[in-house]
């Protein structure tokens, strides 16, 4: 059941992390307007379940003052609200206080903070680490995101009982990380990638719309966009096994997808989203309006 939209304020990003699933950095192009956050919000009261309304990108602090107006919008429409950061700003402690107390002051209930290896040297003493000490002087509820990757040790736990939960991500390649997937060891053959790992597409709890309106199941998975058709129509209106990518992600994993396209594979893969993401760039110009945005896949 749907309970969370994702806005996607901007693809623009402090960092240029290789691991990045959505091509972000400091050139990406991409900003929502207020308007847009404005309809977003509007159509989301009208779609039974939704109670979360999170904030992210991209870096979604690159637009500061979007950022402060549009959580203020969100509150006001009784939206519980999440804010998701790699925490870039906080040159310090005091530094991380003054960006964050607004959002401590109007009620964010949920700051999603990424510090680890890959976006960061030294995680112990990150801007983001900063941040984590800043929200936690401010009493606001955090999250701390940790993203790994195969072969790295998992004892790392940054934050202590600051943050109110950690979650050890797994790597998705997808995006700059499949651009870079020679630091990664990619040896898998496709046939065993009988499953999508990653979500129920069929009834996903949450969904993700970036400032050029497509809405998306899966980063680089659209289901509509808004500037074509109402997001509660977009939703209401989404059947699974409709179109034959969904179906077969569905039924039979990546797999089926290079089996029922009757694609060539001879590549070998880290794991079941690299291989994903590797066809659907293959079928991008055959299906443009639902392998989208080209700007997850490098465009």
């Amino acid at each position: 059941m749907l309970t969370k939209l994702h806005i996607l304020l901007t693809y623009n990003c402090s960092l240029k992390c290789k691991h990045c699933y959505v091509y972000s950095s400091q050139r990406a192009a991409g900003k929502i307007s207020l308007s847009q956050i404005s309809y977003i919000l509007n159509e989301a009261l009208q779609i039974l379940g939704v109670s979360w309304i999170y904030f992210g990108g991209g870096e979604p602090f690159t637009q500061y003052p979007m950022l402060l107006k549009a959580v203020q919008r969100a509150r006001k429409k009784g939206f519980e609200v999440g804010v998701s950061t790699n925490g870039y700003f906080a040159r310090n402690v005091d530094t991380g206080i003054r960006f964050l107390r607004p959002l401590a002051e109007m009620g964010v209930k949920n700051l999603r903070i990424s510090n680890d290896n890959l976006h960061y040297k030294k995680p112990e003493t990150s801007p983001a680490k900063h941040t984590l000490e800043a929200a936690a002087k401010l009493g606001l509820p955090t999250t701390l995101v940790r993203v790994s990757f195969p072969g790295e040790s998992q004892s790392y736990q940054d934050g202590g009982e600051i943050a109110t939960m950690v979650i050890d991500k797994r790597l998705m390649f997808t995006g700059r990380a499949a651009e870079t997937i020679s630091d990664w060891k990619p040896d898998n053959d496709w046939r065993g990638f009988e499953v999508c790992p990653r979500k129920d597409l069929g009834d996903p709890d949450e969904l993700y719309i970036d400032a050029y309106g497509y809405v998306q199941i899966c980063p680089g998975i659209a289901i509509g966009n808004i500037c074509e058709k109402p997001l509660h129509a977009i939703i209401k209106g989404f059947i699974p096994f409709e179109h034959d990518l969904i179906r077969y992600l569905l039924r039979q994993g990546p797999a089926g997808v290079i089996r029922n396209f009757n694609l060539q594979s001879t590549k070998k893969f880290v794991e079941p989203c690299h291989c994903c993401y590797s066809v659907r760039g293959e079928l991008i110009d055959r299906f443009p309006e639902i392998i989208a945005p080209r700007h997850v896949y490098g465009y």
